[in-house]
């Protein structure tokens, strides 16, 4: 009898993990790893956050932690409910447990709501690409604008993650979705050009899925201006796009969580239909803990609710519970308003340090005398910096 997967084929791996297995197995001593987008300290060294270090003594000093499941497949209460305040603002009204006639009233009858008559429905995820996947999952079954005769199909800006193969097109090719590009960077000028994705989103097909990196753009470095923010969310109302809104490097780019995620808050004001994929591998150094959350507008309570009631099948069917110890630091952290102090100055001081090396690196490179024009360097902001199209060196 023959073995079922006899003929199984070689899968076609991501250009990423291909450079992963080349940096493994070089025997250089001066090797260097630039591919993955993990802060480490000025000696390359893995870095855990102050934050984190105080957060952790003081889940271990509590005598009745425990490594019980969480109390519900869409991850624990309070971490969604923290992640939506974090992510939307003080605002945000996330779903309740006990909504009752009363409440519900006084909640449309406030002025200060985020999303008008509506809330955030939330789930936990395992980390970003968890949030991305199971935000596919969940338009895959769920959106179908009455328009559209078959699923929307997927735009991403061409140096989102990559091209071809690689992650986030992925993710919505695994769901069955049809991908396509966005023009994004411009190589003449090492930036965003932000009216080329204007225009393209003006010439797309009405109520397709937009994914958009909210900050710290994976890998160009490039983020939309306010001002160019505001243009393209006037575009996604008059083509009724739909925003698959991607958030990893939250402070990395200002040194300030508020201002890095303001164009959330723009979009959910604005009305737009939209979710958020988030992950605080990055912004709390919890790479390995896995956590994320996806974040699901809704225009009313009662859809919000129907959504969360999907989300805890789409759990139940893919994950089942999900880890708590990473989302336990994340709340422990943010439920303390020292705590969350510590975090805000953490986040500030590696927006400083990654800026920093922006400036040593353009330095270096005038120093070794290139006379070419480095500035973009400096301009891009975050984890990465975009060489593309800039050979030779000289």
């Amino acid at each position: 009898m023959l073995n079922p997967f006899e003929d199984i084929p070689t899968g076609r791996l991501e250009s990423l993990n291909i450079l992963q297995s080349q940096f493994t197995n070089d025997i250089s001593p001066d090797k260097v790893d630039l591919m993955c987008g993990v802060y480490q300290n000025e000696e390359g060294q893995p870095f855990v956050l102050p934050s984190v270090r105080l957060a952790k003594k003081k889940i271990f000093d509590n005598p009745n932690w425990n490594h019980e499941y969480p109390s519900s497949h869409l991850g624990e209460k309070k971490f969604r409910d923290l992640s939506a305040t974090l992510l939307f603002g003080n605002d945000a009204v996330v779903v309740q447990d006990d909504w009752s006639v009363l409440k519900i009233l006084n909640f449309l009858l406030s002025e200060q709501v985020l999303i008008p008559g509506g809330s955030v429905a939330s789930m936990q995820t395992l980390g970003g690409s968890g949030a991305c996947h199971m935000g596919a999952a969940f338009l895959k079954r769920h959106y179908r604008p009455k328009e559209i005769d078959q699923s929307a199909k997927v735009y991403v800006p061409a140096e989102s993650w990559g091209k071809d193969n690689v992650n986030l097109p992925n993710v919505f090719r695994h769901e069955g979705f049809e991908t396509a590009s966005l023009p994004y960077y411009n190589n003449d000028i090492h930036h965003l050009d932000a009216s080329a994705l204007d225009v393209a989103l003006r010439k797309i097909p009405s109520k397709s899925i937009i994914a958009l990196q909210v900050c710290g753009n994976n890998p160009t470095g490039c983020d939309p201006s306010s001002s160019q923010w505001d243009i393209l969310i006037k575009t996604f109302l008059s083509r009724q796009h739909f925003a698959f809104l991607d958030v990893s490097y939250m402070g990395f780019v200002s040194g300030d969580v508020e201002t890095d995620c303001e164009p959330i808050r723009k979009f959910a004001k604005a009305g737009i239909p939209l979710l958020v994929a988030a992950t605080y591998g990055k912004a709390f150094g919890l790479y390995g803990e896995r956590v994320g959350c996806l974040h699901v507008t809704a225009p009313t309570v009662a859809i919000s609710r129907r959504i969360e009631t999907q989300m805890k099948l789409l759990a139940r069917a893919e994950t089942g519970a999900q880890p708590r110890f990473g989302a336990l630091i994340f709340s422990t952290i943010l439920e303390n308003s020292w705590l969350k102090g510590v975090w805000q100055a953490d986040v500030q001081e590696i927006s400083r340090q990654l800026q920093d090396r922006r400036v040593s690196l353009k330095q270096a490179l005038k120093d070794l005398g290139s006379h070419r024009n480095w500035d973009f360097i400096t301009q891009q902001k975050g984890m990465f910096l975009y060489v593309t199209g800039v050979y030779p060196f000289g």
